[in-house]
């Protein structure tokens, strides 16, 4: 489903000629390197000083039932290459005596009692409903994701552990990528709202990820958030083939919400009008103007659930975004075609409105201060309502 990825979620690795390790930690494997299979911390895994866990300790945390089922998790799957021999006592007690993953356990207190409070109210409520919840802990790569997300959300509130827990939210996201991947899934009536809820979490993953490191400067921040808006070519792919199953699955009500928050646009606030009209009045040809027209259209949704929308209720519309944009535009952005950058502006506007959100932050405001020192003077009148969103000019935010 997804090719293509930021810092955090790379998932196709070169090979190294290397002697397996049946029974490896995970760490090792990841890095394609021997492990010495040491417990509870393996020598590769102490000198480099990373967090060392082993498939039959994943296993333990993310199903609980025995070999009469197909695996379908990385963890499960990494026990395939290992001996069959049922009469092994270490094989007829893994599930038995594996200790519990206390991270994995963390993790999914704080989803539960924190992180899940700060989705969209609806997205909330659905998750939390049983029958969801069923859903997700039959979904290895969902429950990864929801882990990987509830541990990007620590990071931000624990700096002293922060590489700590950025560290885990990239390696369970790239559990749930590859495990996603492996499966070859269609979508259908069972698979459509797993595989939605997914979408929804990976793309919000992908944004506050780029949002929040973006220590390298600009240009490295440019480039990571091009590398999560291609991603979201997949995103959009499921969502749009599952549309009509998901109308009659338990995530009805969620989805007619979103169909009346994302009706068809029927007209322009004046911020928007103006930004097109310059887009018109640049002559770039009817194509590429159509590419900027549809984003800005697209930005719209996001624009008005800002200005009139509850405060919950507009996370949705700004995550959305890259999601509605078409690749096209990626294209322009990717070269940093200054027009791209101009509409890039004004959704770094909405990033500054809900800097509330612990994924967004100051996001917005390092989007908008970058984007007019990178265009200069000559683009003032394109990036005078950005530079007014954060409460200065663009005179003042150029000479700054």
């Amino acid at each position: 489903f997804f090719e293509g990825c930021g810092s955090s979620t790379t998932i196709i690795m070169p090979h190294r000629t290397h002697k397996k390790s049946r029974n490896g930690c995970l760490e090792c494997k990841r890095r394609h390197i021997k492990c010495d299979e040491k417990r509870p911390t393996c020598t590769n895994c102490t000198t480099s000083e990373r967090f060392c866990e082993y498939a039959d300790i994943f296993l333990s945390a993310t199903r609980s039932r025995t070999n009469s089922s197909p695996a379908s998790s990385p963890a499960v799957a990494a026990t395939r290459d290992q001996p069959s021999d049922v009469s092994s006592p270490r094989s007829n007690s893994v599930l038995q005596d594996a200790p519990v993953n206390m991270l994995h356990i963390q993790l999914l207190h704080h989803l539960m009692t924190e992180t899940r409070n700060t989705f969209h109210e609806n997205f909330n409520e659905a998750i939390s409903s049983p029958e969801i919840l069923q859903i997700c802990m039959s979904s290895p790569y969902l429950m990864n994701e929801l882990l990987a997300l509830s541990a990007l959300h620590l990071s931000t509130l624990h700096p002293a552990e922060q590489e700590f827990y950025r560290h885990h939210a990239a390696q369970l996201q790239t559990h749930a990528l590859t495990n996603l991947n492996g499966m070859e899934l269609e979508v259908n009536q069972e698979t459509c709202v797993p595989l939605f809820l997914f979408a929804g979490l990976l793309n919000m993953h992908l944004l506050y990820d780029v949002l929040i490191n973006k220590d390298q400067g600009f240009d490295h921040f440019l480039d990571q958030l091009v590398s999560s808006f291609q991603l979201h070519r997949g995103i959009r792919a499921i969502t749009k083939d599952s549309w009509g199953m998901l109308r009659e699955s338990p995530l009805k009500p969620l989805i007619l919400d979103g169909e009346k928050r994302f009706s068809k646009i029927t007209g322009l606030d004046p911020e928007c009008t103006k930004l097109l009209a310059l887009i018109k009045a640049a002559k770039l040809g009817p194509s590429i103007t159509n590419t900027y027209k549809q984003a800005i259209e697209s930005l719209q949704h996001a624009m008005v659930a800002c200005s009139y929308g509850t405060p919950g209720a507009s996370i949705s519309e700004i995550t959305a975004w890259p999601i509605l944009v078409s690749p096209e535009y990626i294209d322009l952005l990717s070269m940093r075609c200054p027009e791209a950058l101009a509409v890039l502006a004004y959704y770094a506007a909405c990033l500054h409105t809900r800097r509330d959100v612990w994924g967004f932050g100051d996001g917005g405001r390092f989007l908008i201060e970058s984007i007019i020192t990178c265009l200069g003077p000559d683009w003032a009148e394109w990036l005078d309502w950005p530079a007014r969103a954060l409460g200065n000019n663009h005179q003042e935010l150029a000479t700054s």
